[in-house]
């Protein structure tokens, strides 16, 4: 959390996001399976942990049926924060949105192209 300065109130959303990868990731022990394989016995798809990187700045849709005020087609500025895997197909995430601070879920995002999303390697 400190090397992404993540705000401190989102421990919990930090963990739950690093016990999905770390569920959806092969480990020695297992045999070079994820836990979540071993578990169910249904092989895991990871193309989710290649999408975003927690914490990353994104825009998503808002809609104006859900959001009084808003127009149609307009977008809002959020972290993601995790995926979603209970709404939605696979691809659908969780995004911790910067005006009203709270998690919504979408599955059309797309990563801001700032100098806050390159990976530092200092």
């Amino acid at each position: 959390m400190a090397f992404l300065d993540v705000d401190p109130d989102c421990w919990l959303l930090a963990l739950n996001y690093v016990c999905t990868v770390m569920n959806l990731t092969a480990e020695r022990s297992l045999g070079w399976r994820p836990p979540m394989e071993v578990a169910t016995g249904i092989t895991q798809d990871i193309s989710t942990l290649l999408c975003f990187m927690f914490w990353a700045i994104v825009h998503c849709a808002r809609y104006a049926n859900k959001q009084p005020g808003s127009q149609k087609g307009q977008e809002m500025c959020g972290r993601f924060v995790g995926f979603a895997f209970d709404v939605g197909h696979a691809l659908t995430f969780l995004v911790l949105t910067n005006d009203t601070r709270k998690v919504i879920k979408r599955s059309v995002l797309r990563l801001a192209d700032l100098p806050e999303n390159k990976i530092r390697m200092d």
